[in-house]
């Protein structure tokens, strides 16, 4: 999201929603939570239980992001789940996260691109272009 913020795309969303539940330490330039409804025009961070709340033919690019290296996003997220004074384990959470998210793509059909974190940087011109365009 910071990328989007910092290529001067439209964001709808904050950099902090609140100390508890974005905690400055865990990421200082804040984690642009969506807080409002999608916004046609917009690039915003949806969770994918978020997503069964939205009508698939309102979204134009869906960009999803994972992490190639997994015991580094269980650690990441352990490491959140304590800032955030909540107890779960991390590849749980993560299981629960792509199984939600799997079964949106399935059951919509809508095009998606899939982005490692790690690749991120190599891979930014790529994304802003499909966010534009909402093409591969």
């Amino acid at each position: 999201m910071q990328q989007c913020v910092k290529a001067g795309l439209a964001v709808n969303g904050v950099a902090f929603i609140n100390e508890q539940l974005t905690p400055y330490e865990g990421n200082p330039e804040g984690y642009y939570e969506m807080v409002s409804p999608p916004q046609s025009g917009m690039v915003q961070k949806v969770w994918p239980r978020d997503l069964e709340n939205i009508d698939p033919e309102k979204i134009s690019a869906l960009v999803v992001f994972d992490r190639r290296d997994k015991q580094a996003l269980f650690a990441s997220m352990q490491q959140q789940a304590e800032r955030e004074q909540f107890s779960y384990s991390a590849s749980a959470a993560y299981e629960e996260i792509s199984s939600r998210l799997k079964g949106y793509l399935e059951s919509t059909g809508i095009d998606y691109m899939l982005v490692y974190t790690e690749e991120l940087d190599d891979r930014i011109e790529e994304i802003l272009k499909y966010l534009e365009t909402g093409k591969k």
